[in-house]
């Protein structure tokens, strides 16, 4: 199959992980993929060459980067002075349309709400099908009050998609709402995100290139720098409990302002924030037990639980999206869930807890490890590999049809 992957940017983020990931995977399997971004200057370069190194990158903006710069500062000058302005969009649009006509796409599968509206308009009037894959952001935009012309645009690609892809029942919220297209007119398929990785050969990512003695015992945490993924909340619950065990350690891994002030405000030579990392698992690794005591609303499944359990981490976090499935195997639960509501934490203490009893219990420990390599199964990339490419196959030959 000839493939084209849309997205709105490749910066870090659990949708463009993910797109890498599958991008690369199809592309081993022998189909001709291309990713596609709408900004040329939001593109993580190392990202990029880490997740999906054999896959063609395009994005608007790379014909002429101060053509995009223009346009960009023209629709937020239009913003700030009141005037509805989506001349990047269109141009965007535009773009990704001359690009079907080239690649001549069997698929196009895009993430995200702006990808969507703009591929379903870039793909009007031809018979290629259109796949969306819903990262929560649908529900997301539901609930901002400044968001409904987002949303609008959501409403447009769903109407004029051939199948959707959806990673938790949350997903389908969208469908709830007076006057949307109904799911059952639409191919659907629940899919976990598939993820195989590998820890960097050569690796530099240690304990000991953090200072952290072989039998510390760390706790560690990978999202996106937002503050609604409970990072206060971990280095919190860190700091209620470093003066009574001092083999305590937390590794924060992650790149943002906000992360930046946490790290000012919290100087302490046990806490450690290593920055940006391109492929997580190197400090993964490193972890005894994976934190996200997450609120965010738009949270579906998170990456970052799939990488914990990958390298055989227990996992403390938020009873949200698809978390307690996530952590499910068939031994039990591979770690600890905890209870949010109403874009908070309802008790912050039970992260304290949960982190508490696994400092004073190995065996808990050691029980809920062999259970994160059981629960992990579900996330191999080559049970979401084939389920992709029928719903693909699928979408095609309806169309043909």
């Amino acid at each position: 199959m000839k493939i084209l992957i849309a997205l709105e940017d490749l910066r870090i983020g659990g949708a463009q992980t993910f797109a890498l990931r599958l991008a690369q995977a199809l592309r081993i399997a022998g189909h001709e993929v291309h990713l596609y971004s709408h900004y040329a200057h939001l593109l993580n370069k190392e990202l990029v060459r880490q997740l999906a190194p054999d896959v063609p990158v395009i994005s608007h903006g790379d014909y002429s980067a101060r053509w995009e710069w223009v346009l960009r500062k023209a629709d937020g000058l239009c913003r700030r002075l009141g005037i509805n302005s989506s001349l990047h969009e269109r141009s965007v649009v535009n773009h990704l349309q001359e690009l079907i006509r080239r690649l001549r796409p069997d698929v196009v599968n895009s993430h995200t709400i702006k990808a969507d509206y703009a591929a379903a308009l870039a793909l009007k009037g031809t018979t290629i099908p259109l796949v969306i894959t819903m990262h929560g952001c649908y529900e997301l935009f539901l609930h901002k009050a400044n968001a409904r012309i987002v949303v609008d645009k959501g409403v447009y690609a769903l109407k004029h998609a051939k199948a959707i892809v959806y990673l938790t029942s949350k997903n389908l919220e969208i469908f709830q709402q007076v006057g949307i297209r109904p799911l059952e007119t639409i191919l659907n398929r629940k899919i976990y995100n598939g993820f195989d990785g590998q820890v960097t050969k050569g690796l530099q990512h240690t304990r000991s290139a953090l200072g952290i003695p072989f039998d510390a015992k760390v706790f560690g945490m990978v999202a996106r720098g937002i503050p609604e993924k409970g990072w206060a909340h971990a280095v919190n619950s860190f700091l209620g409990l470093e003066s009574a065990y001092p083999e305590l350690h937390l590794v924060l891994v992650g790149e943002s302002d906000f992360l930046m002030k946490l790290k000012a405000m919290h100087p302490h030579p046990r806490l450690h924030f290593t920055g940006f990392a391109s492929n997580p698992i190197d400090w993964i690794d490193t972890f005894d037990v994976g934190l996200l005591p997450s609120y965010f609303h738009g949270e579906s499944l998170p990456n970052s639980i799939a990488e914990y359990l990958s390298c055989g981490k227990p996992v403390i976090a938020s009873r949200i999206g698809e978390v307690p499935a996530m952590l499910t195997s068939t031994e039990g639960l591979a770690g600890v869930l905890l209870e949010q509501a109403n874009w908070r934490l309802t008790d912050p203490n039970q992260l304290t807890e949960a982190m508490h009893a696994y400092i004073i219990q190995p065996e808990l420990l050691a029980e809920h490890k062999h259970r994160a390599s059981l629960a992990f199964e579900k996330f191999r990339m080559k049970y979401c590999l084939i389920a992709y490419e029928e719903l693909f196959q699928s979408a095609i030959q309806s169309r043909i049809a």
